[in-house]
């Protein structure tokens, strides 16, 4: 039985609605799990009245209604008693329902995956940011009234403090734990050294195990693809490194993922407000403003798995601006598909990558560096397609989808039978 934190894919198209484009890396997962001829039972939550229960492609679904913890209990008690569960996979640590689940789940039967590391990421919120922006100030309210929508970089803060708690809980109470890296096992252990991890990584997403792969010829030259949404993700670096690709580069183009250019063009009292209690997306307008940037930025939306692997085959570069990443999904599918790839040097990415060999690493806050990286590719013919040959080797080692499909059944496997050891 798994807990996951979004609707699936195909039980979204089933209730007629729109697909996520996020978590895809699931599905993959989970078709490993039903090739190799496994019941599966996948629950989430929404803010629903009761529970839905539908039987899709062999899986049965659960959305049980997200309330307060307890409440959120006494679902998955009653889906787990109906069930009975060899093994239950809570996806993620950070949110109350995964909280609910590890409270009424069998531990002994139950293994906990680390996606974002919120006990390390709740300290790098302000990774990069001015101080100014960091500090609640209560004309932040005021300006979100004006406008409907914002959040304040102390609020984005506060929130991953909260989660950073609810995790330290679930791993403190957690037998086993799956990392997903080294890195986020050595997290887990850091947080309860008597736990057992697990050496498994992530399946993609299936478009990304197509023969297609990236090409110098047909690529878009002087392209870079990034990803845009919260301040972790390091976008605000990113800008702070464009100015100095464009002094060599006039023609660089970026394709941002993310739904729409985040300005807002205030005028009058809203203009005043805003300068005095800025938010995220204040500091971005300000730096495309400074630095006349706004020619030469896209943004191209959240796209499914194949735009997103169009897009990626026709960018010249690849680049990850984290403060803090786990296994960078994302990265594993640009590397996959050959993309020469630059990423900053935080959590699991040095695993991804071999610095200077299959794609450049460079020190989150020194966007000089950045801009070196991508220049020395966007000029070196034979570096590029070293980087694409070797990354795509290194990730398809990385993320192959047999052996890990194997190991994720193992990993149940052994859970399993250690349970049933113990009931003799």
């Amino acid at each position: 039985l798994w807990l996951v934190n979004i609707v699936m894919p195909e039980l979204a198209e089933h209730l007629g609605r729109k697909p996520s484009v996020f978590g895809g890396w699931l599905t993959g997962a989970m078709n490993a799990v039903r090739e190799a001829g496994h019941e599966l039972v996948i629950c989430a939550t929404e803010p629903l009245a009761d529970v839905l229960c539908s039987d899709v492609s062999g899986v049965r679904y659960y959305i049980a209604p997200s309330s307060s913890i307890g409440e959120m209990e006494a679902h998955f008690q009653a889906i787990l008693n109906h069930e009975t569960p060899d093994v239950v996979h809570i996806f993620g640590t950070e949110f109350e329902q995964c909280m609910a689940m590890a409270n009424c789940a069998d531990v002994e039967r139950t293994v906990v995956q680390i996606q974002g590391a919120m006990t390390l990421m709740k300290d790098v919120v302000c990774a990069g940011l001015p101080a100014r922006l960091c500090r609640d100030n209560p004309l932040h309210k005021l300006l979100r009234r004006l406008h409907k929508g914002g959040q304040s970089i102390d609020l984005q803060r506060q929130s991953f403090e909260r989660r950073a708690a609810v995790e330290r809980q679930v791993l403190k109470s957690a037998k086993y734990v799956f990392g997903a890296s080294a890195w986020g096992n050595a997290v887990a252990k850091s947080v309860n050294p008597d736990c057992i991890t697990f050496d498994c990584n992530l399946i993609l997403r299936d478009t990304f195990y197509s023969d297609e792969r990236w090409s110098q010829e047909t690529c878009e030259k002087h392209s870079i693809y990034i990803l845009f949404s919260y301040p972790i993700k390091g976008f605000h670096k990113f800008l702070e490194a464009l100015p100095k690709i464009l002094r060599q580069y006039p023609d660089t183009m970026v394709y941002v993922v993310a739904n729409q250019l985040p300005i807002r063009h205030y005028t009058g009292i809203k203009r005043l407000i805003q300068d005095a209690a800025p938010d995220y997306n204040w500091l971005i307008q300000k730096q495309i403003e400074k630095n006349n940037l706004q020619g030469h930025l896209k943004f191209i939306g959240h796209l499914n798995e194949v735009q997103v692997k169009e897009r990626m085959l026709k960018s010249n570069v690849f680049v990850s601006a984290s403060a803090l990443e786990n296994q960078s999904t994302s990265l594993g599918e640009a590397m996959i598909l050959g993309v020469p790839s630059v990423a900053s040097a935080v959590g699991a990415i040095p695993e991804m990558i071999d610095n200077g060999e299959d794609g450049f690493l460079y020190p989150f806050e020194e966007p000089k560096k950045l801009a070196e990286a991508v220049c020395k590719i966007f000029s070196d013919r034979d570096l590029a397609l070293r980087f694409s040959e070797k990354g795509h080797a290194h990730a398809a080692q990385t993320y192959d989808r047999e052996k890990n499909g194997r190991n994720l059944i193992e990993m149940y496997q052994t859970i399993a039978n250690a349970a049933k050891e113990r009931e003799i």
